[in-house]
């Protein structure tokens, strides 16, 4: 579970607001086509404890750093790269299980995630004065999901516990209102569209793996 902050905004508007959604859209569609590919690439890999370090967490933090501080849009959108390739690296002998032990559950599971995306990302746009309040409560709860899923690893017992991940399902699904409505307030350009990139592709795939994981407690 990664989150990335991305919302300094930089520079002056350089498109218009639709242009600037259209250009997020067209990115979020690559970073999301570019980890299904990687994803069923490694289907059977089978990487060591450092190799999934160094994939899963170090080069996504390059990436969001390289996003976050760069004012180039080449150089951020190189920096989206370096998260969604390894994470569909890291993603594909989960989703692989999963598909082997119930078969169809990941592709209902994306259509679910594409549903609640869509809608939440038109809420935050709909309903601007409720997420412009809301900013605080889910820092908050965002640092206690983490707590708890650092606690699921030591206690065993917690790992299999539903309401968990409806809950990180149910607060990643606010981060994308959330984080659309932020997205409305910062200059439209191709940086920031990217850098906006970023930080969704991180709440969907969140969102994606908290619904995914629920689906097959059940």
């Amino acid at each position: 579970m990664i989150n990335s902050n991305v919302w300094e905004g930089y520079g002056n508007d350089s498109m218009s607001r639709r242009v600037f959604y259209f250009a997020l859209g067209c990115i979020l569609t690559w970073g999301f086509f570019a980890t299904n590919l990687v994803s069923q690439a490694t289907a059977t890999w089978q990487p060591n404890l450092i190799t999934f370090l160094l994939v899963g967490l170090v080069l996504p933090i390059i990436g969001i750093c390289l996003s976050v501080f760069s004012r180039s849009a080449t150089i951020s959108f190189i920096g989206f790269n370096l998260v969604v390739i390894p994470f569909g690296a890291i993603l594909g002998p989960l989703l692989a299980h999963y598909e082997l032990v119930q078969p169809g559950l990941v592709a209902r599971t994306a259509l679910l995630t594409a549903m609640v995306t869509g809608l939440m990302g038109l809420s935050g746009l709909m309903f601007p004065q409720f997420y412009s309040k809301i900013g605080g409560a889910l820092f908050m709860a965002l640092l206690c999901l983490l707590g708890v899923r650092i606690l699921q690893v030591f206690v065993p017992n917690l790992q299999n516990v539903s309401f968990i991940d409806y809950m990180s399902a149910g607060l990643f699904a606010l981060y994308i209102g959330y984080d659309m409505w932020r997205a409305s307030e910062i200059p439209a350009n191709l940086d920031n569209a990217v850098d906006v990139a970023v930080g969704l592709y991180l709440d969907i795939i969140n969102l994606f793996l908290s619904l995914l994981k629920s689906s097959s407690d059940d």
